[in-house]
């Protein structure tokens, strides 16, 4: 989380968090039907999740979808 953080708070690195913010569905696939996903995690994750989306400006739901989204490597 922390590097992450430093990331998005990077003025020169993409972190592919930035960018429009768009309300309703959010991913680009307006088409697909959006399903609830549960899941488990440690109070202090969940914390840290809602704290980091809340530095965004958007919601806890919508930084996970991004956070997913994102390629990973």
């Amino acid at each position: 989380m922390e590097r992450d953080e430093k990331m998005a708070e990077s003025e020169t690195e993409p972190d592919g968090l930035t960018g429009h913010v768009h309300y309703g569905l959010h991913l680009d696939q307006p088409d697909e039907e959006m399903i609830s996903v549960s899941i488990r995690v440690p109070k202090s994750t969940l914390d840290e999740l809602t704290e980091t989306a809340r530095r965004y400006h958007i919601s806890r739901s919508e930084y996970m979808r991004r956070k997913l989204a994102a390629p990973v490597g």
